[in-house]
């Protein structure tokens, strides 16, 4: 025990202290006449008394620190995390055995602690087998975070190793700063199976056209088998196809162009017929929704003059049937804008023709533009309007050709377009730097004499409601002939228009107030919405309460209110089962009231079914990564002696300073009572009153 003081001069009070205290004693017992009937024995004795006393009223006043250790033995954390997803359901009784074991082996020398991983990672011992994902990644992030700092022995994983969500966990275990013992739940015999792994398509269409369907397939121990696909939209055949399977171990990739026939949401089925041996016929089976729209639009293109990249751009669209172009060369522009889903630009504002007061127009307006940069681009004017790209202003211009971007995801394209990329003639750009507000993405970057750079040549994106397009470069019509003399088609440049032109066309909607939202989610999904309400002039508020109904295909209502978030509203309204949904949305702004009406689907999301099949891999690489081992779960008892062999798990033993202020110690206080106490009862005992 120490006593100290927060004084930088504390040592030269307790000298005065005590010099203090000596005098008023001495003063009070022989000096004072009072006091002359008091032999010296009882005055020392008195003196005594009153000096400590007074003394240690002034070490009060000095506030002394009372420091003292106390030593700590902290026990190893024991993490032990259980993979609670469907596909080791069956295994509930196993796994609650092994870890009433755990408890049972370990309580006295850990600190056990119990986590749950699926869906998401949850601080339990309660093992219930019903998450639809597995999220290994996740488990290894969120336990890494939580023991920083503390004396974690071990972790331990229990699981079939199949993870169909987040991140790899290989990837997340360095610096991890203690082992990972796994423990590998399940069968890993391969099976005679065919399972759809994975669907890609767009999320909207227009009634008559074609959209692509891209089909990811498995086959095992099927090899030198015929697998048929079949296709359903709402029970109707509209698909069908044969694949040769090559090996035992087989990846298919089947594209796939369907016809939009029928408007609104669209359910559609893929399936494999089912083969001879196969135990789990789930996995054969993939549902998706696509949203289709009928409306007819209006397009507006607008240029100095004839150009042939306007001509090109305007033959794709006019092969949809969906589609109207109006096109104006020169000065001449129609009185109204307020008809047109979609402005194309062509290298205005210009060196000829500024267009002020047309670019002024467009702005104030939500109509989404695309704009065809080149040469003859006025870019300082461009510049100023400030809608999402900034170049350089410069009189030279570069030949460029084009460098997807794979990050890109507004819109997907075929291997085969993505081909037309890198091999389609250059482009002529304006030479200089290219600057990208973060809402709007690079969908090609520019490549110079094969040089990649990170120069934008193609983006899209929205911001404050309106969509935006860039195309940084002129004689995008060669693409098209080259397209032509390579394949003896126009598929690819079509596709790449079409696909440009459906995602600047869409708008959920241009009143003041919007709701946005997928239309489609998987069932484990939670139901997010978005809203944004503006006032006339259009600034973006939320004081209004916003409220809405959704109601499913049994016509059960479900009434909510969205939060306030920032500028606009959120709701999120959890899980619902799967099936079609609609929702009325309601809000009002002064005296106008604001409707808006939408639709969805919810999709099964059978994840953990499609794969049944252990994959001890990853648990091997997450032990043998961090210096711990792996086990198979018959061997669990080893893992046990093992943990309890490892002397790098140990007791931790650290020290703790506890600093009290005298004046919160009782006793001092009793000390000095007792001393008052007796020197009044000795005064009044000797006669001294």
């Amino acid at each position: 025990m120490e006593i100290s003081f927060d004084h930088r001069f504390a040592g030269l009070f307790v000298v005065l202290s005590i010099l203090l205290a000596i005098g008023i004693s001495y003063l009070l017992y022989f000096r004072n006449p009072a006091n002359s009937g008091l032999t010296t024995f009882q005055k020392i004795f008195l003196v005594s008394l009153r000096f400590l006393s007074i003394f240690l009223m002034f070490l009060f006043l000095l506030s002394p620190l009372i420091e003292r250790k106390k030593k700590i033995k902290e026990l190893p954390i024991l993490a032990v995390a259980f993979d609670n997803s469907q596909s080791v359901q069956s295994f509930a009784t196993s796994l609650g055995q092994f870890q009433q074991t755990v408890k049972d082996r370990f309580a006295d020398d850990y600190q056990l602690e119990f986590w749950s991983f699926g869906e998401k990672v949850t601080n339990t011992d309660v093992f219930s087998g019903t998450d639809r994902r597995s999220d290994y990644g996740q488990v290894v992030k969120s336990l890494k975070n939580n023991y920083i700092n503390k004396n974690i022995g071990a972790m331990l994983i229990i699981g079939d190793g199949i993870y169909n969500q987040g991140q790899n966990p290989e990837n997340l275990v360095s610096g991890l700063r203690f082992p990972i013992y796994s423990v590998g739940v399940g069968d890993t015999t391969r099976k005679t199976d065919a399972l759809i792994r994975n669907v890609k398509t767009n999320k909207l269409t227009f009634l008559k056209n074609k959209f692509p369907v891209e089909i990811e397939m498995k086959f095992s121990k099927l090899k030198s088998k015929m697998a048929y696909i079949d296709i359903e939209n709402n029970g109707r055949s509209v698909y069908s196809s044969t694949l040769a399977i090559t090996s035992d171990d087989d990846f298919k990739l089947e594209f796939v162009n369907l016809e939009a026939t029928a408007a609104g949401l669209q359910h559609y089925k893929i399936r494999i017929r089912p083969f001879d041996g196969e135990v789990n016929h789930k996995n054969n089976e993939y549902e998706f929704v696509i949203q289709v729209a009928e409306d007819k639009q209006k397009f507006l293109m607008l240029s100095d003059g004839p150009h042939p990249d306007l001509g090109a751009i305007r033959n794709s669209i006019l092969e949809l049937q969906n589609y109207e172009i109006k096109l104006f060369t020169g000065n001449e522009v129609p009185d109204s804008l307020t008809n047109y889903s979609l402005i194309i630009l062509n290298q205005l504002p210009s060196v000829k023709n500024v267009a002020s007061k047309l670019l002024a127009r467009i702005k104030d307006s939500r109509i989404p533009v695309l704009f065809l940069v080149g040469p003859n681009s006025l870019l300082e004017q461009l510049n100023t309007l400030d809608l999402g790209l900034k170049i350089s202003a410069s009189k030279n211009t570069e030949e460029v050709q084009a460098l997807v971007d794979k990050n890109f995801s507004l819109f997907m394209l075929s291997e085969g377009t993505k081909d037309l990329f890198e091999t389609a003639p250059p482009l002529v750009a304006p030479f200089g730097n290219t600057e990208l507000m973060p809402a709007i993405q690079n969908l090609a970057h520019q490549s110079i004499r094969n040089i990649p750079t990170n120069k934008t040549l193609m983006a899209f994106g929205a911001d404050k409601g309106r969509k935006i397009g860039f195309i940084v470069g002129e004689g995008i019509w060669r693409w098209r002939l080259h397209n032509y003399m390579a394949n003896g088609n126009h598929d690819a440049f079509n596709e790449l228009t079409q696909k440009m032109i459906q995602y600047l066309a869409l708008r959920e909607n241009e009143d003041n107030f919007n709701v946005y939202h997928p239309a489609l989610y998987q069932e484990t999904d939670d139901i997010e919405l978005t809203a944004e309400l503006y006032t006339d002039s259009y600034e973006l508020i939320n004081t209004p309460e916003v409220s809405i109904t959704i109601k499913n295909d049994s016509l059960r209502e479900f009434n909510y209110q969205f939060d306030r978030t920032s500028d606009f509203y959120r709701l999120n309204a959890g899980n619902l089962r799967p099936g079609d949904y609609s929702f009325e949305a309601k809000t009002q702004l002064g005296n106008q009231q604001f409707t808006e009406k939408g639709n969805f689907s919810i999709v099964k999301n059978d994840l953990e079914i499609q794969n049944t099949q252990a994959d001890f891999s990853v648990l091997y690489q997450l032990s043998l990564q961090t210096g711990g081992q792996f086990y198979t779960f018959k061997n669990y008892g080893t893992l046990l002696d093992d943990i309890s062999q490892n002397k790098q798990i140990a007791v931790q033993q650290h020290q703790q300073i506890i600093q009290n202020e005298w004046i919160n110690l009782k006793l001092l206080f009793f000390i000095l009572l007792v001393l008052f106490s007796i020197e009044w009862f000795f005064r009044k005992y000797w006669g001294i009153y």
